[in-house]
């Protein structure tokens, strides 16, 4: 591959974790106010649900980043091969600073997400099935005769 090439493909790539994440943190923003606004006073069966099309949701995210880990891993094989880059990078993402302490910059934002998205999940399933809402939202229910 050439040097263009590889840029390009990076760019793609780059696109659709961005993509991913923002889709999944829309999942988890429709989920905190489907949470609000319904799923507070609803029945277990209907939050049972809620909550597994929520995780099947973030389980795809997540076995598709991992996917995209890999092409993005690619990438820094196919760098490697280039003897002289025009552009001068030497590499991507498989830096390793001190600061980071033997973590690359890739392995430290996968821990770092992985960390962000498990907490997030923690606390949403927490307050769908532990957590005791205050009041309600819900007006008496009539029913005509």
């Amino acid at each position: 591959m050439s040097e263009a090439e590889i840029f390009s493909l990076r760019n793609e790539l780059t696109g659709l974790v961005i993509s991913v994440v923002s889709v999944s943190f829309g999942m988890i923003s429709a989920y905190i106010a489907g949470l609000w606004l319904f799923l507070r006073e609803a029945p277990i069966s209907l939050r049972l649900l809620a909550f597994g099309l929520l995780s099947f949701g973030l389980a795809f995210m997540g076995a598709l980043t991992a996917g995209l880990n890999e092409l993005l891993l690619g990438t820094n094989r196919a760098w490697a091969t280039i003897v002289n880059p025009a552009s001068g990078i030497a590499n991507f993402g498989d830096v390793r600073p001190s600061w980071l302490y033997g973590l690359s910059l890739f392995e430290a934002s996968a821990c770092l997400g992985a960390a962000s998205f498990g907490a997030i999940y923690i606390a949403l399933a927490y307050l769908t099935f532990i957590y005791s809402w205050p009041g309600t939202t819900a007006g008496q229910v009539r029913v005509a005769h």
